[in-house]
């Protein structure tokens, strides 16, 4: 009870700036749709950055990062087309295998030209190439990095996905790629879960569930690469941290196989999009609320430099990879 307390104002607060998200996007759908997940982090990220999310919020803002984003991707499960996915075959995921490790060793290598510490680097490609700071968050202790490392890592990774968000939301109005295409493109690039599904949905229904399929694909590798990344930077001490399996990632395809069935009534799976559609928004204003320039600025402008050529050689890369293969 006393914990409900705590999280209820940030929850208010964010639901709040989430329904003033969504009537800016109805106001402006005639001239242009930025959509409201965008609309939502770029408030929460003006708000954080001049007025400061206060105090009384944080316990609001931290409980819709780690719980409501996971609950609105499950419910995003039923939204699944499986005819539309298995379509995308094993090229797509042949090219996430490929991308997380190649992604990580870029970072490690551009972390050296731009004299970045080794441990902040190796956080920065693991947010860059599987989940953004929920990666950081998970991987920072089994690298026994330091927490500093970890804080300017999940800032870097927050306000380069969000950047990610309105850049990619811009690509989807104006470029002529496929809905396949581009799906696949933002799910397999952009930094954390949140990010890639704002992105992708800016497309349509159809980028969006592809998007979202192709980072929970990204999600997965979590595991082995903590497990790899923990081996290494620890092979003299035997009291390492073990990855936990992100169970999410199996809530989310259970839930697409249910609906797939035809078992769920069409009037429940239109209400339980919907609430995944607001607990997602909700966690893009949280996201917007964590964005801190000043921490940025003050203690890694060396690492936001080399995560930005690491996001824009990605970007290039999987733009092309995905317009020239599928």
């Amino acid at each position: 009870m006393k914990k409900m307390k705590k999280i209820m104002p940030g929850l208010i607060f964010i639901l709040t700036i989430a329904m003033i998200s969504m009537f800016i996007n109805d106001a402006m759908k005639v001239f242009v749709n930025l959509e409201a997940l965008t609309i939502g982090i770029l408030i929460g990220i003006i708000y954080n950055n001049t007025i400061k999310t206060q105090s009384v919020l944080l316990e609001g803002v931290h409980f819709s990062l780690k719980k409501l984003l996971m609950v609105g991707i499950i419910l995003l499960g039923f939204k699944l087309d499986f005819g539309a996915l298995f379509q995308l075959g094993s090229k797509v995921l042949l090219m996430v295998i490929i991308l997380v490790p190649s992604v990580l060793i870029l970072a490690v290598i551009l972390g050296r030209l731009f004299k970045t510490p080794d441990k902040l680097a190796t956080l920065i490609g693991v947010g860059s190439c599987i989940c953004g700071a929920s990666a950081v968050v998970a991987i920072a202790p089994t690298i026994n990095a330091k927490d500093e490392d970890a804080v300017v890592a999940v800032s870097i990774v927050s306000f380069l996905g969000a950047v990610g968000v309105l850049v990619y939301s811009a690509v989807a109005i104006s470029s002529p790629v496929t809905d396949v295409q581009y799906g696949v493109w933002s799910g397999i690039s952009l930094h954390g879960v949140a990010h890639a599904i704002a992105a992708a949905f800016a497309r349509g229904e159809l980028a969006g569930e592809i998007g979202t399929f192709v980072k929970m694909a990204r999600v997965v590798l979590l595991v082995p690469v903590t497990l790899v990344l923990g081996y290494l930077y620890n092979k003299e001490n035997n009291h390492r941290q073990k990855a936990k399996f992100p169970m999410y990632v199996i809530y989310f395809i259970l839930a697409g196989v249910v609906s797939t069935t035809g078992i769920v009534p069409d009037s429940l799976l239109q209400i339980l999009t919907k609430l995944s559609s607001l607990l997602i928004l909700m966690d893009m204003v949280a996201m917007g609320l964590t964005v801190d320039f000043m921490t940025i600025k003050n203690k890694g402008m060396k690492a936001l430099l080399m995560g930005s050529l690491l996001f824009l050689i990605t970007s290039i890369v999987t733009f092309w990879i995905a317009k020239s293969t599928l």
